[in-house]
């Protein structure tokens, strides 16, 4: 908890320093400083979970997998690559785009990135493929949405769904961002993720989804949770999203005019896209691991934009406020756990990663 304390005591004073600071060179530096950080605690790890799985598919050219891992693992292969360096040029890749990601929005990467890579760096550092595909993912969104690009929109689509086929049930955002209006957004989402838990409930049960590639493994029977274990392993999705959500009311009161912002738009809706899958992860949590927490990285550019003309003491607030829901989400993921059940799942694949870095071994944790 201590480290979790340190950390985001960090962050809070650093990225308001990048956000009030007018010099470019600030985000840079700081922006490079995580960046480099991130390399050191994540080009190192030798032992994950799903580790032993990714590696037989490497050695054995598996190819019941998805194609961009086909790919790339015969390119490595090619040139005598063993499956750590494979396993680096993943952590590699998807690092620097979602950097590039980040920075078309703002320019305190430092923020957005560092909460995210702290609650998330177990999923982070095993499964590969999925982080390969969803900053493509992001940026598919981007360029056909944002930056109306659409030759490069669907460039990294595809790169996104060769990259996991399972992304491909993200681009449903596509339909809801241009059927329904920015008023009825997050009415719609709600009542769409009724639908969706209900939808689940009843092609489970039907043994349906089982039969589906990728997503049957989602639907597996030890992959599934009681609904209140799922409850509780979703709080921190409520957190954010409820969060955001009165940032958001009053955001559209001091801006009456917030349907003509074309930025905010895609933000608003691209965060509260994901309470479609909310209810859903109840059930079965990994929909939550795979199709709502990722956005996390939204959620804080999407915090940062709504508050990016405040006066500086309401922006320390705001700040101050955001800070405490980051560590009562830290606290949720890595410590709550262990003190309810005598373990906790987070941390012990946390130690396990850290661990088999071998420049840090010698660390007590």
């Amino acid at each position: 908890m201590a480290y979790l304390i340190l950390i985001f005591f960090l962050h809070f004073f650093i990225g308001q320093f990048i956000e009030l600071s007018r010099n470019k060179w600030v985000a840079y530096i700081f922006n490079t400083i995580l960046l480099a950080t991130v390399f050191f605690f994540v080009l190192g790890v030798r032992d994950t979970a799903d580790k032993i799985f990714f590696e037989w598919f490497y050695d054995n050219d598996w190819e019941k997998i998805d194609p961009m891992f086909i790919f790339l693992s015969r390119v490595m292969n090619s040139f005598g690559y063993d499956y750590h360096a494979f396993y680096q040029l993943h952590l590699v890749i998807y690092t620097l785009s979602f950097y590039f990601f980040i920075s078309r929005y703002t320019k305190n990467i430092f923020y957005v990135f560092l909460v995210f890579f702290v609650l998330y760096y177990v999923p982070y550092v095993n499964q590969i493929r999925y982080y390969l595909g969803f900053p493509f993912f992001l940026l598919s969104i981007h360029y056909i949405v944002g930056n109306r690009k659409l030759v490069w929109g669907i460039v990294f689509g595809a790169l996104a769904i060769l990259s996991h086929s399972a992304i491909t049930l993200l681009y449903g955002f596509l339909l809801m961002y241009y059927l329904v209006p920015g008023k009825k957004f997050f009415r719609v989402a709600l009542l769409s993720s009724g639908v969706a838990f209900l939808l689940v409930m009843v092609l489970f049960q039907m043994g349906i989804v089982q039969q589906i590639e990728h997503f049957g493994d989602y639907f597996d029977k030890e992959m599934t949770s009681s609904v209140l274990g799922g409850v509780f392993n979703s709080l921190p999705y409520f957190m954010y999203i409820f969060y955001l959500y009165f940032l958001d009311i009053k955001y559209r009161r001091k801006n009456p005019d917030f349907a003509e912002d074309k930025k905010y738009l895609l933000l608003s809706k691209f965060s509260f896209f994901t309470i479609v899958f909310i209810p859903a992860s109840f059930f079965v949590q990994v929909l939550g691991h795979r199709y709502v927490f990722p956005f996390l990285i939204v959620w804080m550019i999407y915090f940062l934009y709504m508050i990016r003309d405040e006066a500086p003491r309401r922006k320390f607030v705001h700040f101050f406020v955001a800070g405490l829901v980051h560590l009562f989400v830290g606290y949720m993921m890595y410590v709550l756990p262990h003190s309810i059940l005598g373990e906790s799942f987070y941390e012990q694949e946390l130690i396990r990663a850290l661990k088999s870095v071998k420049y840090i071994k010698s660390l007590s944790f």
